[in-house]
């Protein structure tokens, strides 16, 4: 489904942006251009997150239309870059596919984006790609049975003296991070984790199995943890964010999060190379826009945009990151995309034994 972003025309906002870069100044204005950018993304809330924080505004400030596609995934991309009938000018994603010389996508321009804000930060840029946003599974409670301050984070998921049921996502994952915090727990340090032992990891849930709710989905996990049907989840923070605002008894204990980032490529054969570079160069100049609207947090960490009194930022993953034993865990994605399959089988087969 594609959906076009026109330029909002109203006074007011002509008056607001009286002194912001327009397309008609370009020589003070590098966004400017013409003709359309078409983003692929995963559509539903944190695509009209996007919308607001990014597309919308780009248009206004660059005169290029944004064009959604709601639909992206690797498989379609090598399809069409395959083909050479390329119908994306951006695309989201994850970064196992390799964003160093992949064939697949085009060189990312740093004179045009600022690839080096990223030098310092969490998640680093590549050749092919750059962070766009942060997400993490969080130690989630229901806030009926535990106080502010009784928990620290994703080892108590862990600990058998805490009665109750507690939820985990599903298995297609490999539990990801998870099998790190468990092996963290167990007292494993940091710089020994990989290659993972997976048994020992399980040998950490084997305590509390019988406690064990695996959901099917990842709503499943903050709906149980809410009704009280688990008193522990590790949940989606985006997820715990908006059962909060709505009233749900939730909270995030932050210690141990599984912090995870988004990245932007653009696919090989991108119909507005150009437009394309200057959207990434826009979205990576005022990330923190993102937090406004989602429980997102940016990657970036001079970006602009952040609003100090958004109503999410009691959720964002990259306000909350503790330090010493309870930093977040960055799980290695090589690792990961080696090795997979087999967790996920390792796991099924724990789990059925």
């Amino acid at each position: 489904m594609l959906i076009a972003l026109a330029a909002c025309s109203t006074a007011d906002s002509a008056e607001s942006s009286a002194d912001e870069p327009s397309s008609e100044s370009d020589g003070d204005n590098p966004y400017a251009g013409e003709g359309e950018v078409v983003f692929a993304n995963f559509g539903g809330t944190g695509a009209e997150a996007q919308e607001a924080a990014w597309y919308e505004p780009f248009t206004e400030v660059s005169g290029i239309t944004v064009v959604q596609d709601n639909s992206v995934s690797w498989t379609k991309l090598e399809e069409m870059a395959n083909a050479g009938a390329m119908a994306w000018d951006v695309a989201q994603g994850n970064i196992s596919y390799g964003v160093t010389d992949n064939p697949m996508l085009e060189m990312l321009d740093c004179d045009v984006i600022d690839c080096a804000a990223f030098d310092d930060a969490g998640y680093p840029a590549y050749p092919q790609a750059v962070p766009l946003l942060s997400l993490a599974a969080v130690l989630t409670y229901n806030t009926d049975t535990f106080s502010e301050g009784d928990l620290t984070g994703m080892s108590d998921f862990f600990d058998p003296s805490i009665d109750g049921y507690r939820t985990i996502g599903p298995t297609g994952n490999g539990w990801h991070g998870v099998l790190e915090a468990a092996l963290l727990t167990d007292g494993v340090p940091r710089d020994e984790l990989y290659p993972l032992d997976v048994d020992r990891a399980l040998s950490v849930f084997e305590p509390i199995k019988e406690q064990l709710i695996v959901a099917e989905d990842h709503q499943q996990c903050i709906n149980d943890v809410a009704t009280g049907e688990s008193v522990l989840g590790i949940c989606n923070n985006g997820r715990v964010a908006i059962a909060a605002q709505e009233g749900y008894p939730v909270a995030i204990a932050w210690g141990l999060q599984v912090q995870e980032a988004d990245y932007i490529y653009i696919p090989k054969g991108a119909p507005n190379l150009e437009n394309a570079q200057k959207l990434i160069a826009y979205i990576v100049d005022n990330q923190g826009a993102i937090g406004n609207h989602i429980a997102y947090g940016p990657l970036n960490p001079s970006a602009a945009g952040a609003d100090p009194d958004s109503e999410w930022l009691d959720f964002l993953p990259t306000k909350h990151e503790l330090g010493g034993d309870q930093a977040p865990i960055y799980f290695d994605l090589d690792w990961w995309g080696a090795n997979r399959p087999e967790v996920i089988e390792h796991i099924s087969e724990w789990l059925a034994g």
